[in-house]
């Protein structure tokens, strides 16, 4: 590897589109056909829509009729959370969350908060952990709605989801879970041996080689669903609008191929995280942070304490690897980290915080020369810091 080669290590960000996935896409991309029309060109492109929509299904153990294709996660989620919590609001206007969600989950529960909703913000620990006794507690006679996270974008902690859905099925509570980093990476909890008590799960084809604006919205038959859109009867009039087919032939093949390797290459990126922590351990003010076994195999979020953030990045960036201190959301932002706050992390710490991801195509070589780059980049900052 030449010194000059760029490493890229924010797969958690976005995943280059896989060759195949391209090529799936390939024949959508160029013929007119809207799959709203009668003739054949429309007729073609409702087979294409249909048939991926069948692929996923089988993929994830659920029923067709049970998918709603959408325009991303962040849509998926907002679909997800407004959507049920306004079909719901005759039992109540009450909502439990985790502090450590995604800002498409926080910020839309937030967005329900000024409409009169009430919302419970559960604590996590020192490890990012939800309580599965302290969410069920949360739980009230008009609770709508539970929304937890599969897996953490920030730190690739875990979360029980498949026991907190179950708790919330017992006590009458929709649970939805958004799995947009863990869709490909970990076995989704629904379908086949899954969670019964979930009730929709979001997710979105760029974090697994698949395009971008390409989202889904699991939701369990017979739940109602008030629409956020209005225009057409597409997606059984869940989610108006002209689908996309080029994206939804992407996704359905993107998570075929990710199913395909899903545990052989956890195992060997679970493998290259330890690698490449046991490597970075002994520099200046290093911490680990989040639950290092119950995590997402890709995944390792460190703090260097007592260095600037943007200076650390920016020098990172130089040194020829793409990294990010968390959420890429947050456009430009390297502000400390909600979750890491949530997880009682130091604010000197939290503000000099680099998140590492890595992708199927990541290598033993990589690995070792950005534990070279980065051991240079730490030190020489940590040189500065200290005059």
């Amino acid at each position: 590897m030449k010194l000059t080669d760029r490493i890229y290590l924010d797969h958690n960000a976005t995943t280059p589109l896989d060759p195949a996935v391209r090529a799936a896409m390939e024949p959508y991309l160029g013929p007119a056909g809207n799959a709203s029309s009668i003739h054949a060109e429309g007729r073609r492109a409702r087979a294409a829509i249909d048939n991926a929509r069948d692929r996923i299904a089988a993929l994830l153990g659920v029923r067709p009729g049970e998918l709603v294709f959408t325009g991303g996660g962040t849509e998926s989620n907002n679909l997800a959370i407004r959507g049920l919590a306004r079909a719901g609001m005759a039992k109540g206007r009450h909502l439990v969350t985790s502090a450590t969600e995604h800002h498409a989950v926080l910020e839309t529960c937030e967005a329900l908060q000024r409409e009169g909703w009430e919302v419970t913000f559960l604590s996590v620990d020192a490890l990012g952990r939800t309580d599965p006794d302290q969410f069920e507690a949360a739980l009230r006679a008009d609770t709508v709605l539970a929304t937890v996270m599969t897996a953490n974008n920030e730190t690739g902690v875990c979360q029980p989801v498949a026991e907190l859905a179950a708790r919330a099925a017992r006590r009458g509570v929709l649970f939805h879970t958004d799995a947009v980093q863990s869709a490909g990476k970990e076995k989704l909890p629904i379908g086949r041996g899954g969670a019964g008590g979930i009730a929709a799960l979001s997710l979105t084809a760029h974090k697994f080689y698949g395009p971008l604006g390409a989202g889904l919205l699991f939701l369990r038959a017979g739940e109602p669903l008030e629409r956020l859109t209005h225009g057409g009867s597409q997606e059984n009039t869940r989610r108006p609008g002209t689908e996309n087919v080029a994206a939804i032939v992407g996704l359905a093949e993107a998570l075929a191929l990710a199913e395909a390797g899903r545990e052989a290459e956890g195992g060997r990126q679970f493998a290259l995280v330890e690698r490449l922590w046991a490597a970075l351990a002994d520099l200046p003010g290093a911490r680990r942070n989040g639950d290092p076994v119950g995590r997402m195999a890709n995944t390792l979020s460190v703090s260097f304490a007592g260095l600037e953030g943007e200076d650390l990045l920016i020098a990172l960036d130089l040194a020829g690897l793409a990294l990010s201190s968390g959420s890429a959301c947050l456009v430009g932002s390297v502000l400390p980290s909600h979750v890491l706050r949530a997880m009682g992390v130091p604010p000197e710490a939290a503000r000099a915080t680099v998140r590492f991801s890595m992708g199927k195509g990541t290598t033993d070589g990589e690995i070792d020369e950005a534990v070279r780059r980065t051991r240079e980049v730490v030190l020489r900052q940590a040189a500065l810091v200290g005059g």
